[in-house]
């Protein structure tokens, strides 16, 4: 099977669970990477028996052995390892939000367009199963037209640290976004943002927004990172669809698999980003995998395009405009 050429950009916690993904997928191989803290790549790279840590970006690019560079930076920072990797003749797996500024989202698109290669972005509940069984389920019109759809993406307090770096609904809010713009298939024509700050931080650590579509469907998006630990619960998600002949109900909580230990109650993740026999599995993995296959065909991806990743940031930079308004914020179709 002839493999697909990985490089990858970010060494980080994120860029480790890639690295574990790719374990899990054949048609791939980890050739380099890079990262500007040089010893955590050399630990990931001996971790991982990847051959090459790269002294630079434009380094990792460069090497004809690459096919794909897949961009897990921060947030702010992945405009120039994208446009980089375009400019040498790469296809691009980019994390989300694909940039955090909707001008850098139109450079990546249209980098992608003059280069002839693939631009990916990883809202990656497209292919976890459950959400994926949802919108086939939509698709078919057995639940009939849309009228509802509310969104719960909580997270642990003491992860604020961490990823309150950037805004919530740009870090867990745009999936259920995405999500929504996925399974309704109209524009956003208003939204309405409400946020609150429990812990002080720079960015609101409770979020809500609501959306009004054109069709006249109304979806609501809460994100809160306020969870204890001592819950036992690190993914406190959920999605409901309701529409005119039946309604979708999805959940982590309770949850499927469970752990009752001495030491407390825990809950792992089987869904998105789960450890089984040394390599990830789950949506990550299928996610991952989706775009080498692609790429190995000759075939532009279908889901989590470009145009998705900057439809997407345009709902969210709306909602947090909202919310420092206190006003609605109206949207004038796609783009």
């Amino acid at each position: 099977m002839e493999r697909v050429g990985i490089g990858l950009v970010g060494c980080g916690l994120f860029g480790e669970s890639h690295l574990q993904a790719y374990r899990g997928v054949p048609n791939a191989a980890v050739r380099a990477i890079f990262d500007t803290d040089r010893e955590r790549a050399e630990r990931l790279a001996a971790a991982f028996q990847v051959p090459r840590v790269c002294e630079s970006l434009d380094e990792l690019c460069g090497l004809p052995e690459i096919d794909l560079v897949d961009v897990v930076t921060p947030e702010a920072d992945h405009a120039r390892p994208v446009l980089t990797a375009f400019a040498k003749g790469k296809h691009v797996f980019v994390e989300k939000p694909l940039a955090t500024d909707l001008a850098e989202c139109s450079r990546m698109i249209e980098a992608a367009r003059a280069s002839g290669r693939f631009l990916m972005v990883g809202h990656i509940l497209r292919f976890e199963t459950k959400y994926a069984m949802l919108k086939e389920e939509l698709a078919s019109g057995r639940l009939g037209e849309i009228v509802s759809l509310h969104a719960r993406r909580n997270r642990l307090k003491e992860l604020l640290p961490r990823y309150g770096r950037i805004h919530p609904v740009l870090e867990t809010g745009i999936h259920d976004i995405d999500l929504m713009l996925w399974y309704v298939g109209k524009p956003v024509r208003r939204v309405r943002g409400f946020a609150r700050s429990i812990t002080g931080g720079v960015h609101p650590d409770t979020f809500w927004g609501v959306l009004e579509f054109e069709t006249g469907a109304v979806g609501v998006i809460e994100t809160i990172w306020l969870l204890p630990k001592a819950a036992g619960i690190s993914l406190d998600d959920a999605f409901r669809v309701v529409g005119a002949t039946g309604l979708g109900n999805l959940q982590l909580v309770p949850a499927a698999l469970s752990f009752w230990r001495e030491d407390g109650y825990e809950v792992p993740d089987v869904s998105y980003d789960p450890r089984v026999r040394n390599s990830a599995r789950g949506a990550l993995r299928d996610e991952l995998s989706y775009l080498c296959d692609c790429v190995t065909e000759g075939r532009a991806p279908e889901l989590n395009t470009g145009v998705d990743g900057r439809r997407a940031l345009r709902v969210a930079q709306a909602l947090i405009e909202s919310a420092a308004a206190g006003a609605d914020v109206e949207i004038q179709g796609w783009d």
